[in-house]
């Protein structure tokens, strides 16, 4: 080794002591952070899509996923907090700024005295305390309900969250971006957890929080329930009760008011405002629903088939409770066919308990062609899905949803703060 050779490291090691061992992954770090600050979604959302691809492959570390989570929190909070309050079809904020006015001037105790979805109206009514009725409450809101349905995810299976968070964005009804679904999204994290729990008063305990925050997830969760105890009788009788609502709903709808009962209660004022609505078309959304639920079990056999002589993994209590979640939603979709709003809102939960059950299945699958394919065609699903959403939701991010693409962090958080 030449003088100079030697001269020049030791001038390297003068002038950039911090460029071997922790100082590079500094260096990497503060790169990141300064990418993400200037360019912030797509930042996170390369990140999701890298990971989601290499994860048909190999298995993703977990801090990363852990700040794939945060960075989602983080990105997609503003996206849907700052909605604009503007009556238009499917915007249901300005409705839900009436409630939060409405608590405070009655009363917390006198509004839920007729109003079973407790733990929803009293969220509502704590970021309305917090914040007052502004953008930051719906952040608010926001980012307790999606934090619990990530951990929720994560406590099941932690490596199916880059490919559930990249497939429940393609959905049109984007946690609470229509701003009318705000108390589905509450209620999702209490059943997530439901199929973690492994208690009894566990389990009726998560059951009772998901039913106070959204009460029509009851309809899914009870079914369930009582599967795990009466086993084939509990779907014949969900099946038997389906085809029941279907034929009254068809040719009898005033008969569900009547069943409802004639005091003016909470049910009887749902049956009566669900069957005012002008019906539309939902052969589209039911046929997309039935290819999903052909999917979904379709998938479950052929892993079974080849996992027959493995250790099982695939077929978790929890990836099979998803699957029987999901398989009960589809029976209350079906049910509620020609009820418009009814399927409208049931399909919500059909659609985040199948992609759920998709995720963690593809998570737990042996790399190799097959899962690539799937991933791949669920990349290419989610990136078209989210996209088309962004030009139907144009009052997302304050009316401008396709500058919330190319805003900076401080941007993006400016009228919040």
């Amino acid at each position: 080794m030449n003088n100079s050779t030697v001269n020049l490291k030791a001038a390297d090691s003068v002038l950039f002591p911090w460029i071997n061992g922790k100082g590079a992954a500094w260096v990497v770090l503060l790169s990141v952070v300064l990418l993400s600050g200037l360019f912030p979604f797509a930042s996170f959302y390369l990140l999701l899509l890298l990971m989601t691809l290499l994860s048909s492959a190999h298995s993703p570390v977990r801090v990363i996923v852990c700040l794939l989570c945060i960075g989602s929190i983080i990105v997609f909070g503003p996206l849907i907090a700052l909605k604009l309050p503007i009556n238009n079809g499917g915007n249901d904020k300005i409705q839900y700024l009436d409630f939060m006015r409405t608590m405070d001037a009655s009363g917390l105790a006198y509004y839920l005295s007729t109003q079973p979805e407790v733990l929803s109206f009293s969220t509502m009514y704590l970021a309305y305390v917090l914040f007052g009725p502004t953008d930051l409450a719906f952040l608010f809101i926001f980012i307790i309900s999606y934090s619990l349905l990530l951990y929720a995810v994560w406590k099941i299976e932690y490596r199916a969250l880059p490919l559930f968070i990249l497939l429940i964005t393609s959905s049109g009804a984007f946690y609470s971006s229509y701003a009318n679904v705000i108390r589905q999204a509450m209620a999702f994290p209490f059943m997530f957890l439901f199929f973690t729990a492994g208690r009894t008063r566990s389990r009726m305990l998560l059951l009772t929080l998901s039913s106070l925050a959204h009460l029509p997830s009851f309809l899914i969760m009870a079914p369930y329930a009582a599967y795990r105890y009466f086993k084939k009788w509990a779907v014949l009788g969900a099946i038997l009760v389906a085809v029941s609502v279907f034929a009254v709903s068809k040719y009898n709808l005033n008969a569900l008011s009547a069943l409802s009962g004639d005091d003016g209660g909470y049910v009887s004022k749902k049956v009566e405002l669900y069957s005012a609505w002008d019906e539309y078309s939902v052969v589209v959304v039911a046929l997309a629903a039935l290819a999903l639920f052909a999917v979904n079990n379709y998938l479950w056999l052929r892993s079974m088939k080849n996992d027959a002589r493995k250790t099982g993994r695939l077929h978790s209590r929890e990836t099979r409770e998803l699957l029987i979640a999901s398989n009960f939603a589809f029976i209350s979709l079906m049910a509620t066919y020609n009820l418009s709003k009814v399927f409208e809102r049931v399909y919500i939960y059909f659609f985040v308990l199948s992609i759920a059950y998709l995720a963690v299945l593809l998570a737990r699958m042996r790399p190799g062609p097959s899962k690539a394919i799937i991933i791949l065609a669920g990349i290419a699903y989610s990136i078209y899905g989210f996209f088309k959403n962004l030009f139907i939701a144009e009052l997302l991010f304050a009316g401008d949803p396709f500058g919330f693409l190319t805003s900076n962090f401080l941007e993006l958080y400016r009228s919040l703060i």
